[in-house]
């Protein structure tokens, strides 16, 4: 009878759980490419084609020159998606990176120190979380103005708050374990155990809240674009490029067909990415693989 033999490296085990997840790895591919995408935007298709303008190719329809056709203004509609990329994955990737950091940081001071901290911190969070996320995010941006840093910005305090509780209740079930009594004991100072053992065994919960955040940030992302929000014009972008076809369905659809397919398979693709994620950290699943 075969023996499964397990990596001591619990990291190790986690992708050898995740390559035997299809759907994962095909998401993760997907991904991967449209990453590419963005970097190499420009040696895809000429930026200039994403915001010249041509009365001539007003709503053109999809053809050999034009693959995904022309909008109301004449400029390239795959120019503009391609291009497009790179702000609607700035703002799933950057708001993400940005959360996490300060959600990291406040989750697990407050779930390792408590006290009044954590209290106050907890019942300004309960104020926020009774808001929904994208009024408080619509409400950051109508203030500060249109601009890819104030989108940043509003759209991880909107997310900032579930994602900080979250990571506290992690924290939470590791600060009373044995292991780090007996750290405590041995005179360690709390900087150390929460950066070698607090957030390293949190790190699973990490890994998996932050991939599921970057799909939300991303739809977050295009539907502030969509209203009007988002980055200036004409630079080009998903939800924004669909607001503005919506003003022509009457007479073509392929303004809004396009960006929304890549915004849906890009939130789709990571959300798979991410619950192979969850399913390969999840140290229950050991030995059943």
């Amino acid at each position: 009878m075969a023996i499964a033999k397990y990596s001591n490296n619990p990291y190790a085990e986690a992708w050898r759980r995740l390559k035997k997840n299809r759907p994962a790895m095909v998401s993760m591919v997907i991904v991967l490419l449209l990453i590419v995408m963005a970097l190499a935007a420009d040696l895809i298709v000429d930026y200039d084609a994403a915001i010249t303008q041509n009365a001539a190719l007003q709503l053109a329809r999809p053809s050999a020159a034009h693959w995904f056709g022309c909008d109301s203004m004449g400029r390239d509609l795959f120019a503009r998606v391609i291009h497009g990329s790179r702000i609607s994955l700035l703002l799933g990737f950057g708001t993400t990176l940005i959360t996490t950091l300060v959600a990291v940081t406040l989750g697990t001071t407050a779930a390792y120190f408590g006290g009044k901290f954590d209290n106050i911190l907890m019942r300004l969070f309960d104020i926020l979380i009774s808001i929904p996320s994208v009024l408080l995010a619509l409400a950051i941006s109508a203030g500060f103005g249109n601009g890819v840093p104030q989108l940043i910005c509003a759209i991880a305090v909107g997310q900032l708050a579930s994602f900080t509780r979250v990571i506290r209740s992690a924290v939470i079930g590791l600060v009373d374990q044995d292991y780090i009594e007996a750290e405590r004991a041995l005179g360690l100072n709390n900087v150390r155990i929460i950066f070698s053992h607090i957030i390293p065994n949190a790190m699973g919960t990490i890994l998996v809240q932050a991939t599921m955040q970057v799909a939300r940030n991303i739809l977050m992302g295009a539907l502030l674009s969509f209203l009007g929000l988002g980055a200036p014009i004409p630079t080009p972008e998903w939800g924004e490029i669909a607001s503005e076809g919506i003003n022509y369905l009457r007479y073509t659809g392929h303004i809004v067909i396009f960006p929304t397919i890549f915004i849906s398979i890009t939130a789709l693709t990571i959300n798979l990415f991410g619950d192979g994620l969850r399913d390969a950290l999840d140290p229950r699943l050991k030995g059943k693989a």
